[in-house]
């Protein structure tokens, strides 16, 4: 009779570690959208986060900008994805990295990704300027993405507005700054 118990418990353990693993595999794989996804388990919110951000970009150099860093509160990161020249504009892609856990999750991105009665949705918050050569003037939204990555999103921004008259002297002057406010910290608490 011993036996039978010991081996039911043996049993019962196997089958909580391996639900436990699959469980922990699962959020690994998927990771902050799973939780966002979890409206039984998850509570979120978002939070306005005050203060403009940075980051120079080189016009003649575009790899050189990648990894730069627009933000980062030792959690939460905002940094240089790429930037391209097409369409005689360039254009400028940031990647948001969060952190996530079975406890929750948290991204500071210029998106603010919330729930509505239809589902999920994905709102660009942010804006931007960008500075070149003294003239500061509003840049416009490129683009942007929803919880594509495991621990975020993208976001990005067309560099040179038609109504700006920019004109770029690059041999003179390659750094245009970019500053980008209205950042949006998005919260998956568990409930």
């Amino acid at each position: 009779m011993d036996r039978v118990i010991a081996g039911l418990l043996i049993v019962i353990v196997g089958i909580v570690v391996l639900f436990w693993i699959g469980q922990m595999a699962s959020l690994w794989i998927t990771g902050i959208s799973k939780i966002a996804d979890d409206v039984e388990d998850y509570y979120y919110t978002s939070i306005p986060v005050d203060g403009e951000y940075s980051v120079e970009i080189n016009l003649t150099d575009l790899e050189s900008n990648e990894g730069k860093v627009l933000f980062d509160d030792g959690e939460n990161q905002i940094y240089v994805r790429e930037v391209l020249f097409r369409n005689e504009n360039y254009e400028l892609y940031f990647r948001s990295s969060g952190k996530f856990d079975f406890g929750g999750a948290s991204l500071v991105s210029a998106i603010e990704h919330t729930r509505s009665e239809f589902g999920f949705t994905d709102y660009m918050r942010a804006e931007a300027e960008g500075t070149y050569n003294g003239k500061t003037f509003k840049i416009w939204t490129a683009g942007s993405s929803g919880l594509n990555y495991r621990d975020g999103d993208s976001f990005g921004f067309y560099l040179i507005p038609e109504e700006a008259e920019i004109e770029l002297h690059l041999e003179k002057e390659s750094v245009m700054t970019v500053t980008v406010s209205n950042l949006y910290t998005n919260l998956w608490v568990k409930k």
